[in-house]
């Protein structure tokens, strides 16, 4: 009976059903803006430790014609705007003013996870450009799920060479990289893409993480090549024969004309004759691809060599090296 008073007493103190339903509704709104907040904050240092590094390039002629050695040229000027470490260190004429030299920089020197680096190059009518870089770019291994991703669009209207230093994949890099040219009817371009991955000398090789890369060339016409590539740590493509054949460097040039030329046999057979470490073929009328397999110490010559013949060819200019290349 002492029991059955104090449980009545217990139930005369106790909140009402509804108080109680108010209470635990309370507790787990609580509950969920603490989650709430751990994510947010995940978010948060998550989007502090990664950053967008954005370019943006027009080459432009200038409106007043000049008489030189080579004719009558006009200046090509260069307008550029940047957002966060990706910037053009100097717009330089080594080559007289009708052509323009521009030296891509990014401070950090490499690229690690969940970091974007987007380019936007315009090539304006008559405006001739040569893009480098001064040192190799690297995609820096990381325990990051999110990948770091690379997006260059080039609008080429006039004529263009793009020829950044060479990329190095480390070891459990995440790298989603997108390169899309569309080149108009007056277009003309040499470009290239040279990719190690692993630091063999460091005794590091890529076994583990996964590149991605997509290169598309569209004319007037559509899409005249694709070229894309998936290679995980210890892909089999590496050793495979119809892959990379026990190499861990390779590179892929491309030669555009401006219409109307168009690749000949016999331009195509003195190409193969000069870089004859290159593998040639001409994808589209106007449009010629080089495959190269190589130890990365003779990637970089083999690559200029190739440069040189093709210059002339493609743009109507003796080879110059830039002196960057030297350094």
């Amino acid at each position: 009976m002492h029991w059955v008073r104090q449980n009545e007493a217990h139930r005369k103190n106790a909140l009402p059903r509804h108080a109680f339903t108010a209470e635990y509704s309370l507790y787990m709104a609580i509950r969920h803006h603490y989650c709430l907040c751990q994510v947010m904050n995940r978010v948060e240092s998550f989007t502090t430790a990664s950053w967008l590094a954005r370019l943006e390039l027009d080459f432009y002629p200038d409106g007043q014609v000049q008489t030189g050695p080579a004719g009558q040229t006009r200046r090509t000027n260069l307008k550029h705007q940047h957002q966060g470490p990706l910037r053009i260190q100097k717009a330089l004429y080594p080559e007289g003013p009708a052509l323009c030299h521009a030296i891509i920089v990014h401070p950090p020197g490499g690229i690690a996870g969940g970091d974007r680096l987007e380019v936007q190059l315009r090539s304006q009518v008559q405006s001739r450009a040569l893009v480098t870089t001064p040192s190799a770019a690297k995609w820096y291994g990381t325990d990051w799920v999110v990948p770091a991703t690379q997006k260059i669009e080039i609008d080429l209207e006039g004529q263009l060479e793009w020829l950044p230093q060479e990329t190095i994949v480390f070891d459990r890099a995440q790298v989603e990289s997108d390169i899309t040219i569309e080149a108009a009817a007056t277009g003309a371009m040499l470009g290239w893409d040279h990719l190690i991955f692993g630091r063999r000398a460091s005794g590091e090789s890529f076994t583990s993480g996964r590149f991605a890369q997509s290169l598309k060339i569209i004319f007037p016409e559509g899409l005249v090549w694709h070229d894309r590539i998936v290679l995980e740590g210890s892909d089999a493509l590496f050793h495979s024969p119809i892959g990379l054949r026990g190499h861990h460097a390779f590179a892929t040039v491309w030669a555009i004309l401006a219409e109307p030329d168009a690749w000949t046999e016999p331009q195509l057979e003195s190409v193969r004759k000069q870089s004859p470490e290159l593998a040639w073929t001409v994808l589209h009328p106007r449009l010629l691809v080089g495959r190269l397999l190589v130890e990365p110490l003779k990637l970089k010559g083999l690559l200029e060599q190739a440069w040189s013949t093709l210059r002339p060819l493609v743009l109507g200019r003796m080879a110059l090296q830039p002196r960057l290349w030297a350094t």
